[in-house]
C-alpha cells in the first residue's frame, strides 16, 4: 500500500517537474536570446519590456546579468534540462536509488538559493523586476517544494527533531505550503513596489 502511495507520488511530482521544466526553459531560452540581442543593438528594445518597473533590460544590462562571465539564463537552461529529464524519467517510471534524490535535493536547493538572490537583486539594487525572470522564479520555487515534498513523504532524509513539526505541517499541507511561498514572493514584491504601482 505504502509503495503504490509513493509510486504514484512519484508520477505526480515527475508531472509538476516536467512541467515547471518546461515553462523554466521556455523563459529561459527567451531571455538568452534576448539578452544576445541587447548585446548585438544597443537600440533594441526586448519584448519584455513592459514598463520602466517590469523590464528586463535593466538586468541585462547590469553587472547581475551573469555569473562568472556567463548569462545567468544559460544557468537556467542547464538547470531545467536537467529538471526536464530527472522529470520525464519519473513519468517513465524510474524508481531512483535515495542518494539520487539527495543529489536532486541538493540541487533544488542550490537553484532556490539562486533564485531567491536574484530576487534580492530586483527589489533592492535593479529596483525593478524582469517578466521572465520572474517566471523562473516561480517555477523554481515550484520545483524544490515538488522535491521536498516528495522527500518529506518518502522520508528520503532524516529530519532534525526540532524541525520534525514543520516537516509533518509540510507533509500533511504541501499545497499549502506552496500557497504560501507564492504569496510572500507576491507580497515583497508589492510591498516594495507599493508606491511605484499605486501612488
Amino acid at each position: 500500500m505504502v509503495l503504490q502511495k509513493l509510486k504514484k507520488a512519484s508520477t505526480l511530482y515527475g508531472v509538476l517537474l516536467t512541467l515547471f521544466a518546461g515553462v523554466g526553459l521556455l523563459a529561459s531560452f527567451t531571455l538568452l536570446h534576448e539578452t544576445f540581442l541587447v548585446a548585438s543593438d544597443a537600440n533594441y528594445a526586448p519584448s519584455c519590456n513592459i514598463s520602466p518597473l517590469l523590464s528586463c533590460e535593466s538586468a541585462m544590462k547590469s553587472e547581475y546579468g551573469e555569473s562568472f562571465g556567463i548569462p545567468n539564463p544559460a544557468f537556467g537552461i542547464a538547470a531545467f534540462s536537467a529538471l526536464g529529464v530527472f522529470g520525464v524519467l519519473l513519468l517513465a517510471g524510474t524508481s531512483f536509488a535515495t542518494w539520487i534524490w539527495r543529489l536532486a535535493l541538493v540541487g533544488a536547493t542550490a537553484g532556490l538559493v539562486f533564485a531567491l538572490y536574484l530576487y534580492s537583486v530586483a527589489m533592492f539594487a535593479l529596483g525593478s523586476v524582469c517578466p521572465s525572470c520572474f517566471v523562473t522564479w516561480l517555477v523554481t520555487i515550484g520545483a524544490a517544494w515538488a522535491v521536498v515534498t516528495y522527500s518529506l513523504k518518502a522520508n528520503i532524509f532524516t529530519v532534525p527533531k526540532w524541525v520534525k513539526p514543520y516537516a509533518t505541517f509540510w507533509r500533511k499541507n504541501p499545497g499549502l505550503v506552496l500557497a504560501i511561498a507564492y504569496a510572500a514572493l507576491i507580497f515583497g514584491l508589492l510591498l516594495r513596489f507599493y508606491e511605484s504601482l499605486f501612488v
